[in-house]
């Protein structure tokens, strides 16, 4: 599913933009599904209570279940609610983060038609496999890399159970290595992510353009995120 771009320009306050990518295949049934609904619901109350995470942080979900689609296009934190996900299919990561990339270039060019500042966007993938689109994976995580070596966007990957194959997650950055989530510990990861843009939203590494993000992180302006207490060591 296509969304254009959707800007509150009533909202002037600048904008951090961050792109979920949820693993929503068949191994994802049972438990598993029922632990990220409950998590993204408590991610969906606890956004609301931060004054500044509520109005800068965008939040927009593509599932990877058999295809990859937008579940919820960008939505200021306190309008963001939960959307009930089911899991089956396969693992076309590739097509999510391809997805992902194209829906956060386009956010961005809507926040500059609108005169609006941003920070540097976040995109997480959190998957409990592997993705079965071959070389589009490939493709994908390469132009991920250079999204991130050009300092166009911070890159999370998350593998859940035994089975995330952790050496496929490292193709997507040379900068952070990909982590496990601790069992089912999805509530006490998105608890961490509202905290975490939280301190994004309250620091001052903005700009009207990518170069400007990174002019204002370069002058010392470090994003301090908490502990993540959700990963195995």
């Amino acid at each position: 599913m296509e969304f254009s771009p959707r800007v509150n320009e009533d909202n002037p306050d600048p904008r951090i933009a961050c792109a979920l990518l949820l693993d929503t295949s068949s191994s994802m049934s049972g438990e598993p599904i029922n632990q990220l609904n409950r998590g993204f619901e408590l991610f969906c109350d606890e956004i609301k209570k931060d004054e500044l995470a509520k109005k800068r942080a965008e939040i927009a979900v593509i599932t990877f279940g058999s295809m990859a689609r937008v579940e919820i296009p960008f939505t200021e934190g306190r309008d963001i609610q939960p959307r009930h996900l089911a899991a089956g299919g396969s693992t076309p990561m590739g097509a999510a983060l391809n997805l992902a990339l194209d829906q956060l270039t386009q956010q961005k060019q809507a926040y500059k038609q609108a005169g609006l500042e941003y920070y540097r966007p976040w995109l997480f993938v959190l998957t409990d496999g592997e993705p079965t689109d071959g070389q589009v994976f490939t493709t994908a995580a390469a132009r991920v890399r250079e999204t991130e070596q050009a300092r166009g966007v911070s890159v999370f990957a998350i593998g859940v159970g035994s089975a995330a194959n952790l050496t496929r997650l490292q193709e997507l950055s040379t900068r952070r290595a990909p982590v496990k989530l601790d069992g089912l510990s999805f509530s006490e990861f998105f608890a961490w992510l509202s905290a975490s843009l939280s301190a994004a939203s309250a620091s001052n590494a903005f700009g009207s353009s990518d170069a400007g993000v990174a002019q204002a992180e370069n002058t010392g302006e470090q994003i301090p995120l908490p502990p993540a207490g959700w990963a195995t060591a």
